[in-house]
């Protein structure tokens, strides 16, 4: 019993940040489409130098997080999915899919990380 509760405590400040940034791109994002225009605040953003770097720095981490779904998951088709979504939603989406990974793990850090491949290991 000991040893759960170790293991889930050390998953508290995870999820407290999961919750919190799915919020905060929930907000950010209708912020941005209620008072912005995507097209042309878009076309600005890709006329910049510094917005390009941002939108490759971007993606380079959701290719990365989404690599690491596709590595986890047991069904393909669920990758596939969580990943499409993931490279169209942005990071709110990765907040939820670290959610539903933080609760089925209950606290053990190999099916966290490992998922599917838990027992090859």
């Amino acid at each position: 019993m000991t040893a759960m509760v170790k293991k889930n405590n050390f998953f508290s400040m995870p999820l407290v940040i999961a919750y919190g940034g799915f919020l905060i791109m929930l907000i950010a994002v209708c912020y941005g489409l209620s008072y912005g225009d995507f097209f042309i605040e878009g076309a600005v953003l890709i006329d910049m130098t510094w917005g390009i770097v941002t939108l490759v720095d971007l993606y380079l981490g959701l290719f990365l997080f989404c690599f690491w779904i596709i590595c986890r998951e047991e069904n393909i088709t669920i990758a596939l999915s969580w990943s499409v979504l993931i490279l169209l939603l942005g990071n709110m989406l990765s907040c939820l899919y670290l959610l539903k990974v933080f609760y089925e793990a209950r606290g053990n850090m190999k099916i966290f990380w490992l998922g599917r491949h838990i027992n090859n290991t």
